[in-house]
Parts: C-alpha cells; sequence; structure tokens
C-alpha cells in the first residue's frame, strides 16, 4: 500500500516538474523571441514610442489649454469667408459659421482648424531621428503647409456643398479623411527629403 503511494506521489511528483520544465522553456522561448523582436525593430519601436509621447503630450497641452486654441475656429473661417468672397461666392459669416447663398451652411469647429492633423505631423517630426535644429525648422515647415492644405479642404467642401450638396457628408467625411492622412505624410516626406537629408 505504501509502496502504491510513493509511485503515485512520484508520479505526481514527475508531472510537476515536468509542467514546470515545460513552462519555463516555453516562458524562455518567448523572452528569446520577444528580445529578438526588440533588437531588430529597436529604431522602429524606439520612433513608435517617441512618436506616442508626443502625440500624448500635445494633446493633454490642448486639453489644458483649449480655451486658449479657440481663436483658431474663427480665424479659419474668416480666412476662409475672405478667399470665398475674392472668388465671388455670396455667402454671409456668423461667427464660426458660413452661410453660402444657395448651398448650405458650414460650421468651423476644432476639428475643422487642422489643429489635429499638426498634432500628427508635428508627433512625426519630433520622433524622427535627426537634430533638434532640423525638427524645429520641420514644425516650421508643416504649419503653414498643414494650414494651407486644410483651407483648400474647407474651400473644396464649400463648392461641393455649393454645386453637389448630396455627396458633401461622402466628401467630407470620407475622400478627404483618407486624402488628408495622404498629404500629412507628403508634406513630411518633403521635409524629410528637402531639410533633413540637405
Amino acid at each position: 500500500m505504501k509502496t502504491n503511494k510513493n509511485n503515485k506521489n512520484n508520479m505526481v511528483n514527475m508531472k510537476i516538474i515536468k509542467n514546470k520544465l515545460h513552462s519555463s522553456f516555453y516562458f524562455q522561448g518567448f523572452a528569446d523571441k520577444t528580445k529578438y523582436f526588440v533588437l531588430r525593430n529597436a529604431d522602429i519601436l524606439k520612433f513608435a514610442g517617441t512618436y506616442l509621447f508626443f502625440i500624448g503630450l500635445f494633446v493633454f497641452m490642448y486639453i489644458i489649454f483649449q480655451e486658449h486654441f479657440s481663436f483658431l475656429s474663427s480665424l479659419t473661417a474668416s480666412v476662409l469667408s475672405s478667399i470665398l468672397g475674392l472668388l465671388g461666392v455670396s455667402h454671409t459669416l456668423d461667427e464660426t459659421i458660413l452661410h453660402l447663398v444657395g448651398g448650405i451652411s458650414l460650421k468651423v469647429i476644432d476639428e475643422c482648424t487642422g489643429i489635429y492633423e499638426l498634432f500628427v505631423y508635428a508627433g512625426c517630426v519630433m520622433a524622427y531621428p535627426t537634430s533638434s535644429r532640423k525638427k524645429l525648422a520641420g514644425v516650421a515647415f508643416g504649419i503653414p503647409a498643414i494650414f494651407g492644405i486644410n483651407m483648400v479642404r474647407l474651400l473644396s467642401l464649400a463648392f461641393v456643398g455649393l454645386w453637389f450638396p448630396s455627396i458633401f457628408s461622402y466628401v467630407h467625411y470620407y475622400l478627404w479623411q483618407v486624402t488628408l492622412i495622404l498629404l500629412v505624410v507628403f508634406v513630411m516626406l518633403v521635409w524629410i527629403e528637402k531639410i533633413v537629408k540637405r
């Protein structure tokens, strides 16, 4: 009886040891693969981590000082109104709302100012491995470029709302969202080619 119990206990202990060894080998293999992945992709992971840090910082600062950025909506609406006036488009401006005669009304909110696209671009620039001087030059280059692109977007939306109001939502929410991402990447590539690599 005791021998059977001892054998059973030994078998249980052997299974526990095997399970522990299997677990430790599995964990060691996982740790080795993770270490290899990190070492192989160190530059990409460093860029991604730094980018996320700056995006978080920019968004945090924006939330805290949001009232100080409220002028951007009014400024964007005023510039858009002036350009539409120069192009002969009849409209009225009510603070941040443009009423197009014969078309729809456009309300300029935070998302319409290009500030979020600028955060994305600036985060990429700050995370890119280059000198601080070139990063500052990149931000200085990107601010007017992205706000200019955004103004073209708003102008096109105004004309779509005036001439083709039925497809306004599609152009606004789908076409221009994808196009803006591509244009931000394009501005980033121009900065790399013209400033970083010079």
